[in-house]
């Protein structure tokens, strides 16, 4: 549980400062709608998944099961190659993208911009810190994360206040944010060989990615219809989604530390499970508190807010036991099965994310997923695993006792 916390903690900071970014920049420049960059830019954080999946945590899951130490550093400096020139491009189609959800560019552009830029600089972090959880350096993971967004908070709360041309005020922040980054690079940095290996992270993160690409498409198309809704519904997604992603992306805890277990073949299967439920109702716990006083506070329609939060409440439940089994069956298993099933039931959450005229697509569309993979994941688990001590081993892989 102490490891779960350790984790999550850094996770959730990672995800709350830029939430609380767009909650102060609206109180400072006295203008609500600012806290909607957070909405409109959120289907981008996905990029940010998929990159950090294929050239960090692959790579550091590919580095113990092959003894490719090599893997993890090549990981880096393809990962930051390949995040700058892949967030580059909403930048340069900038006004097409706030085009695409109908909102005034001419407001917007400076506020997305900073959004994609943060993330740009919170992708290549994560990229570099993600091998301290293989090394057991939970606690350096979680100092670097906070260090990172106090800085992000602090001058971007400073630099706005104190300066009027927005444009330079967001300048100064990101700035210092890159070099932080850039000196944490050469910091942490270890001898390696440049080479094109990293394609075989896909193996071990192939469901991830997939998922991923999905969630990118869904929350592009998904968030357009909710933004066409009316404005009441936009703020109560943006308030719901505002007050549970970070503690959505603290649930990451879970397959973070089954990944590393896995790997290292050192996984408690009981005792993680126990700790990943309780985790997750501590989770839901402090989401719904943040979600009311939210609500409360920006003086939102409660039913609405309420609603939306339902569904993410029984999402959360569902959430635990699909984010242990999952990489138990692809690192263990089979990576190809792991990745159909996330394919055709990602497919299926696209397709009703978009089809579904209703302020409430994303969110059907995710519960119906979640429902679907979770009662897959329950039929592999029974029918191919069994629990031997404290492991979960495969049954095909367990040896018959000899007198």
């Amino acid at each position: 549980m102490k490891r779960l916390f350790k984790i999550g903690s850094g996770l959730f900071v990672y995800s709350i400062f830029p939430i609380i970014s767009w909650f102060g920049l609206s109180i400072i420049l006295k203008d609500g709608k600012i806290a909607n960059v957070f909405s409109i830019t959120y289907a981008i954080q996905f990029i940010w998944a998929i990159l950090k999946n294929f050239f960090a945590s692959g790579a550091n899951i590919r580095a113990e099961k092959e003894n490719d130490q090599n893997a993890v550093q090549n990981g880096v400096f393809w990962g930051i190659v390949f995040s700058v020139l892949i967030f580059l491009i909403p930048i340069v189609f900038v006004d097409n993208y706030i085009n695409f959800f109908g909102q005034d560019v001419s407001f917007y552009k400076p506020f997305v911009i900073f959004s994609i830029l943060q993330l740009l600089l919170q992708t290549i972090l994560t990229i570099i810190i993600e091998k301290f959880y293989y090394r057991k350096n939970e606690s350096s993971v979680s100092l670097l994360m906070l260090v990172f967004n106090l800085i992000s908070f602090g001058l971007l709360m400073l630099s706005c206040l104190l300066i009027k041309q927005i444009w330079i005020a967001i300048f100064i922040p990101i700035t210092i944010l890159s070099l932080f980054v850039i000196v944490l690079y050469f910091k942490t940095f270890e001898k390696f060989k440049i080479d094109f290996t990293f394609f075989k992270n896909f193996k071990y993160q192939s469901a991830n990615i997939t998922s991923n690409i999905f969630m990118l498409i869904i929350y592009l198309f998904g968030y357009q219809i909710v933004f066409s809704a009316g404005e009441q519904y936009l703020i109560a997604l943006n308030i719901c989604s505002l007050c549970t992603d970070a503690h959505w992306d603290s649930l990451n805890a879970i397959s973070t530390a089954t990944e590393v277990d896995v790997s290292k073949n050192e996984l408690n299967f009981k005792k993680m499970l126990k700790n990943s439920y309780l985790y997750t109702f501590i989770v839901i716990l402090f989401s719904f508190a943040l979600t009311v006083v939210a609500t409360i506070a920006l003086k939102a329609n409660f039913k609405i807010v309420l609603a939306y939060f339902a569904f993410q409440f029984f999402d959360m439940i569902l959430t635990p036991y699909v984010l242990m089994l999952s990489p138990i069956i692809q690192i263990e298993y089979s990576p190809t099965l792991n990745t159909i099933l996330e394919l055709v039931f990602m497919g299926v959450r696209t397709i009703l994310a978009v089809i579904i005229i209703s302020p409430f697509c994303t969110d059907i569309a995710q519960i119906s997923k979640s429902i679907m993979i979770l009662i897959s994941f329950l039929i592999i688990r029974f029918s191919k695993f069994k629990i031997c001590g404290n492991k979960l081993e495969l049954k095909s892989k367990i040896q018959p006792y000899e007198k």
